[in-house]
């Protein structure tokens, strides 16, 4: 019996070390090939996957430093476009497309406590770009819509109160609020309707009561600045 035990542990060793020989190779290039696995300093496994000619291969597995699964990226046979998912404690939290290791398309985005959808953006080359929407992961209800340009709000922006009613809609201009503006109360009624210039408020503001009537009536000016940016 201890003899039959002793065989099926150096068997296991064996097949160990061929495995060990068999990872993290390259080629007579210096392509790698084949199996590849990367630690932490602590000895967790950072990364595991499979390389050809120095392209990535099928599905790559991520690991935090407790050994947790962080994100897997699959790629297609060119290696370069991969979907990618990330967890946070087993729960999803984030998928989307890779190009070149740059976000592409459409990214979706999850809470951690609920696993309900909390935001949906347009990226190209790495940065947001196109239409950006943030969901209420209470009630599942749109939150707030804006447009981006290069990773900057530039472009229309509506805001909505948890019972999906608008909130508020305005413009913006390299990220900041540029440009006409209302505000509603819960009810839908208008509120204040305005201009902004850059981040401030500019011109004539009206204020109104969930009647219609207008409550007051206020005059702005933009610091010489803005002004002086705008000409």
């Amino acid at each position: 019996m201890k003899q039959k035990l002793l065989l099926f542990v150096c068997f296991l060793l064996f097949s160990n070390l061929l495995s060990a020989q068999d990872m993290n190779r390259t080629d007579a290039k210096g392509r790698r090939q084949g199996p590849w696995v990367d630690f932490y300093a602590n000895g967790q496994k950072r990364y595991e996957g499979q390389f050809k000619n120095d392209q990535c291969v099928g599905e790559f597995r991520y690991y935090d430093e407790q050994g947790k699964l962080k994100a897997t990226n699959s790629f297609d046979k060119g290696g370069t476009r991969a979907l990618n998912k990330s967890f946070n404690n087993g729960v999803l939290v984030a998928t989307g497309y890779y190009i070149d290791k740059k976000k592409e398309g459409e990214w979706r985005y999850y809470s951690k406590d609920n696993g309900k959808l909390i935001l949906v953006e347009e990226n190209k080359d790495g940065k947001v770009n196109g239409n950006s929407t943030v969901y209420n992961p209470q009630t599942g209800k749109v939150a707030e819509e804006a447009v981006y340009v290069d990773g900057r709000r530039n472009g229309p922006s509506k805001q909505y109160y948890d019972s999906g009613v608008l909130m508020m809609e305005c413009q913006y201009k390299d990220h900041l609020l540029d440009g006409p503006a209302k505000t509603y109360y819960p009810s839908g009624a208008l509120k204040e309707e305005g201009s902004f210039l850059r981040g401030n408020k500019t011109g004539i503001w009206k204020t109104y009561n969930e009647d219609g009537d207008e409550v007051s009536r206020d005059q702005y000016s933009a610091p010489a600045q803005e002004l002086m940016d705008n000409l």
